[in-house]
């Protein structure tokens, strides 16, 4: 069970361009239509992940493009998973740990504590 994140709505269509980890964020770099850039911020990221999107098949049909690239993952995703192991406690000592998932051909699911920042990289030449 996923919601939509709204912010991430502005860009309807988009393209994974990069991805930085420095130990406490992720940034997510998308470009959109008329390349415009705008780079996700997810702070005090516990953990993600990258999987190609046909291991998510399950969850295509409902959660990916158009209906939306960028959701926040309610239940039944990967942090519902690792609670089954009994050395997994991020949950606990993270709290509140959320869960998101960026939808394109290579899949990012994300574990932080907080809802992902956007900041305006900038658009196309022509609005410069």
């Amino acid at each position: 069970r996923c919601s939509i994140v709204a912010e991430a709505q502005r860009y309807s269509r988009k393209a994974v361009r990069s991805l930085r980890f420095d130990g406490t964020d992720l940034v997510v770099d998308i470009q959109g239509q008329g390349f415009s850039l705008a780079h996700v911020v997810f702070r005090n990221v516990v953990g993600f992940r990258v999987l190609d999107e046909r291991d998510l098949c399950e969850f295509w049909p409902e959660y990916s493009e158009p209906q939306g690239w960028l959701w926040e993952v309610l239940a039944g995703g990967w942090i519902d998973l690792e609670r089954h192991r009994p050395l997994f406690n991020s949950h606990e000592f993270c709290a509140p740990l959320r869960e998101f998932l960026i939808v394109d051909d290579k899949c990012v699911s994300i574990l932080a504590g907080q809802q992902p920042e956007f900041l305006d990289g900038g658009g196309a030449p022509e609005d410069a």
